[in-house]
C-alpha cells in the first residue's frame, strides 16, 4: 500500500484510450526520466527469458551495529522477468556490504514452524492463504528474531543501507503518503476492544507524522525491538476477530489485520511506552523508496494479486 505506485510504463495497454494516456504521460516526464522510461520499455519488450537469480543471495560479515547488516526477501523461487532482475540487481550491487537471503515458501514455513513453535502467532500464520498477509506474518517474525531489513520482491530502495541506517537505530521507520483517518475501520475490520481510534499523546510528541500510517514494504529493526514485540501480540490478540471475518474487500481486510494499519497501531502502542524518539525517514523514505520496482509486474499471472479479490476470508473461504 502506498500514496504513489510507481507507474508501469512499458506494459502493453490494452486500448487505444490507455495507450494515449500513457503517452501524454510520457512525454510530460522530465527529459532524463524519459530515456529510463524509454530504456525500460525496450528492454522488457526484447529480452523475455527469465533471469535465476539464485547467485545474488550471498552472505557477508556481520557488522557490530543495532540492526544487522542483512537482507531478506521472499518469493516462489528465484527466477525473474529480465527488467525485474534488473532492479534486483541494482539494488543488491547498491549494497555489497549486506547478506542477501531468500525465502521461498517451504523455507518461510520451516523457519516459522521451528523459531515459534508453540506460539499463537503460528496458528495465525498457519490460517492465512492469502500470500502477501502471509508474508506479512513471517516478516516481522524473522526481523523479531533475528533483526535486519525486510523488503517485498518487488520494491527497493536507491539509498544505500549504510547512509540509511549510519546513526545506528534500532528502527527506521518510514510512512505512506496516506493518512490513518482515511483508512482505519474499527469495528467493521478491526476488534474496538483492541485498535485505538486515536494515536496517544506520545505519538503526537515523538512522530514526525503522526497522521500518516507507516509503510510495511520495506521494515529495518534491530532483534527484540519492542514495536515488532507489539505487532506480534496485537496480530495474536486480534485473530479471533477476523479468524472467519468475511471481507467485502481482502486488500482491506489485510491491511488492518497484517499491513499497515496493524503497524501503525503497534508503534501507537509501543511508544506509549517508552520516552524513546524511533527512528524515521519521512514518506518513502524521502523519495528514496521504490514501491513497485519497473518490471515487477510480470511476476504475477495474468489476474493475480490479491488487490481486487472480495468476499472472502484471510483464510480463502468465499462468503
Amino acid at each position: 500500500m502506498s500514496s504513489e505506485p510507481v507507474p508501469q510504463w512499458g506494459r502493453v495497454s490494452s486500448s487505444r484510450e490507455e495507450k494515449g494516456t500513457h503517452m501524454s504521460s510520457f512525454w510530460s516526464l522530465p527529459v532524463k526520466e524519459k530515456f529510463t522510461v524509454a530504456g525500460n520499455w525496450i528492454y522488457k519488450n526484447t529480452l523475455k527469458k527469465p533471469v535465476d537469480l539464485a547467485s545474488m543471495f550471498t552472505q557477508v560479515t556481520p557488522w557490530e551495529r543495532k540492526i544487522p547488516n542483512r537482507v531478506f526477501m521472499t518469493w516462489k523461487d528465484t527466477r525473474f522477468s529480465p527488467l525485474h532482475a534488473l532492479q534486483l540487481k541494482q539494488f543488491r550491487n547498491r549494497n555489497r556490504d549486506f547478506s542477501f537471503e531468500f525465502f521461498d515458501d517451504k523455507r518461510m514455513n520451516d523457519w516459522m514452524e521451528t523459531n515459534f513453535a508453540g506460539h499463537p502467532i503460528l496458528e495465525v500464520f498457519h490460517y492465512i492463504t492469502v500470500m502477501a498477509a502471509k508474508v506479512d506474518v513471517w516478516r516481522y517474525c524473522i526481523l523479531y528474531k533475528e533483526g535486519g531489513v525486510y523488503c517485498d520482491i518487488d520494491s527497493s530502495l536507491t539509498l544505500p543501507l549504510r547512509e540509511l541506517l549510519k546513526d545506528d537505530p534500532s528502527e527506521m521507520l518510514s510512512y505512506e503518503g496516506n493518512l490513518w483517518k482515511d483508512n482505519l475501520l474499527v469495528g467493521t475490520h478491526a476488534d474496538p476492544g483492541l485498535f485505538w481510534t486515536q494515536p496517544g499523546p506520545n505519538s503526537a510528541r515523538l512522530l514526525d507524522l503522526p497522521d500518516h500510517l507507516f509503510l510495511t514494504w520495506f521494515l529495518c529493526f534491530a532483534p527484540g525491538n519492542p514495536i515488532l514485540r507489539e505487532y506480534i501480540d496485537l496480530l495474536s490478540l486480534h485473530f479471533p476477530f477476523f479468524r472467519d471475518r468475511v471481507f467485502d474487500s481482502v486488500l482491506a481486510g489485510s491491511t488492518h489485520a497484517t499491513g499497515p494499519v496493524a503497524l501503525t497501531q503497534a508503534v501507537w502502542k509501543s511508544l506509549e511506552k517508552t520516552p524513546n524518539r524511533p527512528g524515521q525517514f519521512g514518506i518513502d523514505f524521502r523519495g528514496h523508496g521504490q514501491y513497485k520496482s519497473y518490471g515487477s509486474e510480470d511476476r504475477l499471472e495474468p489476474g493475480g494479486g490479491y488487490m481486487h479479490l472480495g468476499n472472502m476470508t484471510l483464510g480463502g473461504r468465499r462468503g
